[in-house]
């Protein structure tokens, strides 16, 4: 009979070869290229690669899922109200999203977002490495649409790639640029066309607030204006 032991000796070839494509390739197709190999592994429809800080949402990959599920986590910040977010911002490991949604129940719309993009059944792995530059930011891969319960085998291939993941994720980027959670927040709004008095509202913060991180933005990114800082970050990819 088979091990697990010797179920993992023969899975760390696989694993070694699915490492060396990460650390070769530009992170965001890393990443796309590890969930496909996820999903042929682990015989599931869907997947996707969060990395999240905060409140603020770092990473989001996806394979096989409606590009409009990404568009509408950042647009609606669904974040927020995330079950499996929610469960991991106190532990890590994996999780059946059928528990977190018994946990943390969330409101129909979300319910029906997840119904119509198709993504339950799912089963994630949160990761955190608490290292230097990366106090914080929290990585969960989950696998969705699948089609029989995780093995162990499945199990292995997840808790041994996922810290990979995390390490070229976006939240590895931060680690030199400087830019805290609030003041990169606060880029994504101004990418997203709105002015201080509206970034001020939507943050609940007074305006000469979001003008004193804007001015600490255009000082990390050495440029001089909004236009400048929003360029700046994506050709970076402090934003998407």
């Amino acid at each position: 009979m088979e091990t697990a032991k010797s179920r993992h000796a023969n899975l760390d070839p696989l694993i070694q070869q699915m490492v060396s494509s990460v650390t070769e390739l530009d992170s965001e197709y890393a990443i796309e290229n590890a969930l496909v190999w996820l999903r042929r592994e682990c015989n599931c429809e869907r997947a996707m690669f969060y990395q999240f800080r905060g409140s603020m949402l770092l990473t989001i990959v996806t394979s096989n899922v409606d590009s409009n599920w990404r568009h509408m986590y950042r647009r609606s910040r669904m974040l927020l109200e995330d079950p499996v977010v929610k469960y991991y911002r106190e532990q890590l490991g994996f999780l059946d999203w059928r528990k977190a949604f018994q946990l943390e129940p969330p409101s129909s719309s979300y319910n029906e977002a997840v119904a119509s993009h198709q993504l339950n059944p799912g089963c994630s792995y949160g990761y955190s490495h608490q290292g230097q530059g990366f106090q914080g930011v929290t990585s969960i891969c989950s696998l969705n649409g699948l089609t029989r319960s995780l093995t162990a085998a499945d199990k292995y291939l997840l808790s041994s790639l996922v810290p990979v993941l995390h390490m070229v994720g976006r939240g590895a980027k931060l680690r030199s640029r400087g830019l805290s959670e609030k003041e990169i927040e606060v880029l994504e709004w101004v990418r997203e066309g709105k002015t201080t008095t509206e970034i001020a509202s939507i943050r609940q913060i007074a305006a000469p607030t979001v003008k004193y991180h804007l001015k600490s933005i255009y000082n990390k990114l050495g440029v001089s204006n909004r236009a400048q800082a929003v360029g700046e970050a994506l050709s970076q990819g402090i934003i998407k």
